[in-house]
């Protein structure tokens, strides 16, 4: 076997980059088995259920306005609509971005984030490895 000398590229939080093999959290994947890295935006799909609560508080609210017999009990409805509706849009603000590996048979996800930054220079990080190449296959000599 030939011996190869690993030299980190990237190493932040639980991924670490070599010119040998990538390493996600617990996972290790080899250079050489890797064809490309990309990276995927997944963006939020809470808009409907935002836009339906929004509307629906302002519906209790009108109703609470126009009938002051139930104010009270209609005004609280409406107010605890609304804060439901702002919490969950916040959340759905939030992009998720999802770090892919591919070889010739698949494609996996090894790494989902909230940070594009980390996403896209782990990305990086992995293409430049590859590109590089300075891994060597391990072979046996006869």
């Amino acid at each position: 076997m030939q011996g190869v000398t690993e030299k980190t590229i990237l190493k932040m939080g639980v991924v670490r980059i070599t010119n040998l093999r990538a390493i996600f959290g617990l996972k290790s994947y080899e250079l050489s088995n890797i064809t490309s890295a990309s990276l995927q935006a997944q963006e939020p799909n809470l808009f409907v259920p935002v836009f339906f609560a929004v509307v629906l508080g302002l519906c209790s609210f009108m109703v609470a306005i126009s009938n002051f017999e139930e104010l009270g009990y209609w005004l609280q409805i409406g107010l605890f609509t609304a804060i439901a509706a702002i919490i969950m849009f916040l959340i759905s603000r939030r992009t998720k971005y999802s770090v892919q590996i591919s070889n010739p048979v698949s494609k996996l996800v090894v790494l989902e984030t909230y940070d594009g930054n980390y996403a896209e220079s782990v990305v990086r990080a992995v293409n430049d490895a590859i590109a590089k190449g300075d891994y060597e296959t391990w072979e046996t000599k006869a």
